[in-house]
């Protein structure tokens, strides 16, 4: 199958596959955004006479369009209208009735005719799935006739057909009814005392200010910062395991995760070699590795053993600038951690309805959803390590790259499925429930954020902003409309 490029064809032109937006578009709060039907069935006859959609694997469907001439000349008319007013041709005023041959000259054959072809996508892609309603997601239309043969009859003006597939949202399945779901809240991100979290924000940063020394004669120590060189491979095939870095790298001892590795540290001086077995934790974050057993070959370079610093009233403004003591920065860290409990205890709600729904309903999530989520998961995190200042723009680009993006979605395909599950669950739900938000709720928290990135000197896109803060009101009404209907347990 090939797929057609639908970009940068002329300036100003509208992608075949944009998002829809519009009045015709069904919005979901969970971000699942769906093709508009027509509001006539005809459409879809018109452009599918044989009305046949053809189901194929993972969640997609295809079709065939059949372009007539009515279509193929409307799509002429339009791009030599576009060329016309925005192009100079000697001779003519914009906008003048420009011989189509001379527009064809001035941007090239090839250019000219990829774009009558865009505008036959822009005009027909909507209509043609259009027997399936709304179900069809946007933005995943995949067009499998080769472009060759649809120029080629564009350029003898022979009617066509071309095949296209897309993703369709799956018919949701509930395991049992969602309004009896038992919901199990985890509260240990806010059931920490207060005073115990205090002391290990202090401890945290106190680590993050330590001086790192050279331990001369001694073995490796809990705490300690080591430079070594590893490898790890699994017990069953030997392969690879972990990815493990090439070359020596720095671990911490004090925040190993893995059972028996730095016991096995322990053991040795700089230049000590070790081989241990490990058997990964059932809670390791990778699900694909945890239970298995692998086996490492571990060699220390260098031992660094930290200096803290002086819990004094230096150490204090460093931690909060401007406190003059620990006692006020302890009152101080006090009061954060108090005010965000609350925020703390709904995020960990949101969470577990989150996964309660996504245990609550059977269906086949179609790959471009796993895809579009383990993207934007993997933007957020790059975006937040860039702005920790971490990053170069070179390593930014190095980072980007499709096979580190592709190996991130893969490793965390699990938890994107789940998000996927949820967000169409959320939708439905939404939706049988008539849940809403009212336009004087949306104008107030859409002029409130506006106002505030206008503040700090932004240019705010309305439409995104309104868009946004609409599905996440609707996400929020959902969560409370659940938490009220559903057993909430805290545990």
């Amino acid at each position: 199958a090939r797929s057609v490029a639908r970009s940068a064809l002329r300036p100003g032109l509208p992608a075949a596959t944009r998002p829809v937006t519009g009045p015709g578009a069904r919005e979901h709060s969970s971000g699942v955004e769906c093709r508009a039907a027509p509001a006539r069935h005809a459409c879809f006859l018109l452009l599918n006479p044989e009305g046949e959609v053809e189901e194929l694997d993972n969640g997609r469907v295809r079709t065939k369009v059949f372009i007539d001439m009515y279509i193929m000349d409307k799509a002429y008319d339009s791009i030599n209208d576009y060329y016309r007013n925005n192009l100079e041709f000697p001779g003519f005023r914009k906008g003048g009735n420009v011989p189509e041959s001379m527009i064809m000259g001035q941007v090239g054959k090839e250019q000219y005719f990829l774009a009558v072809l865009e505008e036959i996508f822009k005009l027909t892609l909507e209509g043609a799935f259009a027997k399936l309603g709304d179900r069809v997601l946007a933005d995943t239309e995949t067009i499998e006739t080769p472009t060759e043969e649809m120029v080629k009859a564009l350029v003898t003006r022979t009617p066509f057909n071309y095949s296209v597939s897309a993703d369709v949202l799956p018919e949701v399945k509930w395991k049992a009814p969602y309004g009896e779901m038992k919901i199990k809240v985890d509260t240990s991100s806010y059931s920490q005392p207060d005073d115990e979290k205090v002391e290990e924000i202090i401890d945290s940063f106190r680590k993050e200010q330590a001086q790192l020394n050279i331990a001369i004669g001694r073995n490796v120590q809990r705490g300690d910062m080591c430079v070594v060189e590893a490898s790890c491979v699994r017990k069953d095939n030997g392969e690879a395991a972990l990815g493990m870095p090439e070359g020596p790298f720095r671990y911490d001892t004090e925040v190993s995760l893995l059972p028996n590795f730095v016991e096995n540290l322990e053991k040795l001086q700089v230049g000590g070699e070790a081989e241990f077995d490990v058997t990964i934790p059932q809670d390791w974050q990778d699900e694909a590795v945890r239970g298995l057993e692998v086996s490492f070959k571990v060699k220390v370079n260098e031992i660094f053993e930290r200096k803290l610093p002086d819990l004094d009233d230096a150490f204090a403004s460093q931690i909060i600038p401007g406190c003059g003591s620990m006692k006020e920065c302890r009152e101080f860290l006090l009061q954060n951690i108090q005010g965000g409990k609350e925020e703390a205890k709904q995020q960990a709600l949101q969470n577990a309805v989150t996964e309660s729904i996504a245990e609550s309903i059977d269906i086949a999530i179609p790959e471009s959803m796993v895809t579009n989520i383990g993207r934007e998961e993997y933007g957020k995190r790059l975006m937040e390590i860039q702005q920790q200042g971490q990053l170069s723009p070179d390593m930014v680009q190095k980072l980007t790259s499709e096979n580190l993006v592709q190996d991130y979605i893969n490793k965390e395909r699990g938890t994107f499925e789940m998000l996927a599950k949820a967000s169409i669950g959320v939708a439905e739900i939404q939706k049988l429930e008539n849940i809403a938000v009212s336009d004087e709720q949306l104008n107030d928290e859409v002029n409130t954020i506006q106002k505030e990135l206008e503040q700090q000197g932004e240019n705010p896109d309305a439409d995104g902003i309104k868009q946004m803060i609409k599905e996440r009101l609707e996400s929020q009404m959902v969560f409370e409309w659940l938490e009220k209907h559903c057993e909430v347990e805290y545990v």
